[in-house]
């Protein structure tokens, strides 16, 4: 009788380390899938980005004080650049 309840234990455990297991093997392939494939993500982000400010005639038309800056607000990382407008 003793076998048999410390058995449904065991049991328990190997699947709670199995989960942690496929979990913590999961983590790691998204991260390495990120910081492998970093630069083309960030080059498509930017390209889409560009697209998006570049698509729409009405941002420029908006504010007219501002010609010639969007390509500093598309490409900038600071976050003080593009806060200010």
């Amino acid at each position: 009788m003793r076998g048999a309840l410390g058995g449904g234990s065991r049991a328990r455990q190997n699947a709670m380390r199995s989960g942690l297991v496929v979990l913590g093997a999961a983590a790691f392939g998204y991260l390495s899938f990120r910081v492998g494939f970093k630069p083309y993500l960030d080059r498509a982000q930017e390209a889409m980005d560009d697209t998006t400010h570049h698509g729409s005639a009405s941002g420029a038309a908006a504010q007219p004080d501002h010609a010639g800056e969007e390509d500093d607000v598309a490409t900038s990382k600071d976050p003080a650049v593009v806060l200010r407008d």
